[in-house]
Parts: C-alpha cells; sequence; structure tokens
C-alpha cells in the first residue's frame, strides 16, 4: 500500500457521526503494560506483558446540533463510550474501536473567537483495536436484507469482535447481524447486535464471537424498518492476543 493521509476519515462515539465536527484525532494509543521480572541469569531487564489499554483523545468545534458533538459528548456519561475512527470510508478501510470512558470535555475560546473542545476517552476493560470496515464506511439500508460479502482470503480459529455504530432510523428497528460463510453461497449468523428501534439512535455496541470465523463474512439485516443509517467494523482474533474473543 501507498502512503496514506488522513483525508476522509470518520468519526464515530456511540452513534452519532462527529466526522463534520472533529477537527484532528490528537492520540490513537494501544499499549501494554510490563511487569519487570529481573532474573540471575539475564544481563538485561526480563519483562513481562501486563494489562493491555487504549486512548482516544479528539480536539472538536462546538456544535450544538441534533445529534452532534455537544449532545453526545457534555454530559459526560458515567457508562462506557464506545469510539469508532475510521481511516477512509471503503469496505476494508482500517478502524480502531475503543470502549472507553470519556474523562473530560474541555473547552477553549481563542483569541480568534474559535470554540474549540477537547475530550479525552480512556481503554475501559478492553485494550484499543485495531480491525478493518465491513461496510462501505456509513451505508443507509432501506429494509432488511444482506449486503455484498467480503473476502478476508482464509478462515480464522479466534473469534471476532464488532463495533457497530447506529446513527439514524427512519422507522421501524433493525437488527444488525455479521454472517459468515466457507464458501460465499451457505452463510451461518456469527454474531448479533442487539435490536435498536427508532428513536433510541444514535447507539452504539461491541460484541464478540468466539472460535471460527470463516473466510467470508457480510451484514445482514432482519426486522421491519426503513432507512438505517450505520456503520460496522470488526477484528479478527489471533492466535497471539492475551485472551481468545
Amino acid at each position: 500500500m501507498a502512503k496514506q493521509t488522513g483525508l476522509t476519515d470518520n468519526f464515530y462515539i456511540d452513534g452519532h457521526d462527529l466526522s463534520g465536527n472533529v477537527t484532528s484525532v490528537d492520540t490513537i494509543s494501544g499499549s501494554k503494560a510490563t511487569l519487570d521480572t529481573p532474573v540471575l541469569e539475564s544481563a538485561g531487564m526480563v519483562r513481562l506483558a501486563g494489562h493491555g489499554s487504549g486512548e482516544i483523545s479528539f480536539t472538536t468545534w462546538f456544535d450544538d446540533g441534533t445529534n452532534l458533538e455537544h449532545t453526545a459528548l457534555a454530559a459526560l456519561p458515567t457508562t462506557d463510550a464506545v469510539v469508532l475512527y475510521t481511516r477512509g470510508v471503503a469496505s476494508n478501510s482500517p478502524a480502531a474501536g475503543l470502549t472507553a470512558k470519556q474523562i473530560n470535555y474541555d473547552g477553549s475560546k481563542g483569541s480568534d473567537k474559535a470554540l474549540t473542545l477537547n475530550v479525552q476517552c480512556l481503554a475501559n476493560g478492553v485494550p484499543l483495536e485495531w480491525g478493518v470496515l465491513l461496510t462501505a464506511g456509513q451505508i443507509t439500508q432501506s429494509s432488511s436484507g444482506s449486503e455484498s460479502s467480503k473476502d478476508d482470503s482464509a478462515s480464522s480459529s479466534s473469534g471476532i469482535a464488532a463495533y457497530l455504530q447506529m446513527v439514524d432510523i427512519n422507522i421501524g428497528t433493525p437488527t444488525i447481524t455479521i454472517e459468515h460463510s466457507a464458501n460465499n453461497s451457505s452463510w451461518s449468523t456469527l454474531l448479533s447486535f442487539t435490536a435498536i428501534a427508532n428513536g433510541n439512535e444514535p447507539a452504539a455496541e461491541r460484541k464478540t464471537a468466539s472460535g471460527t470465523v470463516n473466510r467470508y463474512l457480510r451484514i445482514t439485516s432482519t426486522g421491519t424498518f426503513n432507512n438505517a443509517k450505520f456503520v460496522v467494523a470488526y477484528r479478527r482474533g489471533e492466535s497471539v492476543d492475551d485472551t481468545a474473543y
């Protein structure tokens, strides 16, 4: 792949599409604590991997429009926030997902009268996860059905973690599922996100499934609804992970 800029990136938190508000993503950090374990036979320090962590921090313009920046961030909720940054808007574009505590909402008004806010989100229980988009950025499904499949070239055996950002629903209650297939013909449900009714969006969720994840993946929605706007990203688990999904 060629070098890339950060143009045409998107940013979501708890189903709020802040792509038109966020001016910079200041930190995307995945980190691992280390435990120092010096031993007599080693001349250098021996270290073991400890807890994983993560952070996504960003700067945003003030915007008190419906379901935009101020609505999404000002309350400083005690519940977890589900954050998703996407490096591009095509299927298979890199995406960073984080289940986090939003710990601040700090405003600054400069002499030029620009009003910006700085927000820090710190991982809560799950480290930062780099995956890819399953949808082509934010998509709109007019009714229930399946999207085109995505070929990941091979199956994997360590589960999957997936992120849903439900931005808007016109009417009804969609259930978004990820299906998998070994042959791109016979499909089964890999995981299902919680059904979201019109009026309960914006909303977001992280879900996991364990075991084998087949080569092909696709989005399938069920329920009676109209014009659901959402994004799905995922990460296949790896054998070197601390714990399998």
